[in-house]
């Protein structure tokens, strides 16, 4: 299987059939997104308990098939995660690192 196949695949399953893709009501911490752009407008909800571990995740809202499974397969990465070991995920280490 080629790489963009699976690629294809992976991201057409995780938009079909989200696991995260749901309400989240004791959720600790919530997040607005919205691309005015092209209209995507999500809702990120984390659930963190005392020791900073994020113990659960949801998303809500609509977009495009790209920002549905990204966020659906973002928070397969940053549950079971700290909050600094998710923030570490998207940032870039500075050369002095």
């Amino acid at each position: 299987m080629e790489t963009k196949e699976l690629y294809r695949e992976i991201l057409n399953e995780h938009n079909l059939n989200p696991s995260h893709k749901k309400e989240l009501a004791d959720a600790t911490a919530s997040l607005d997104g919205v691309n005015p752009s092209c209209g995507d407008n999500i809702t990120l909800n984390l659930k963190v308990d005392e020791n900073g571990v994020i113990t659960d995740g949801s998303f809500t809202g609509s977009g495009c098939a790209v920002s549905q499974a990204s966020c659906d397969m973002m928070l397969d990465l940053v549950i079971g995660k700290t909050r600094e070991e998710a923030c570490h995920l998207y940032t870039y280490p500075s050369p002095r690192d």
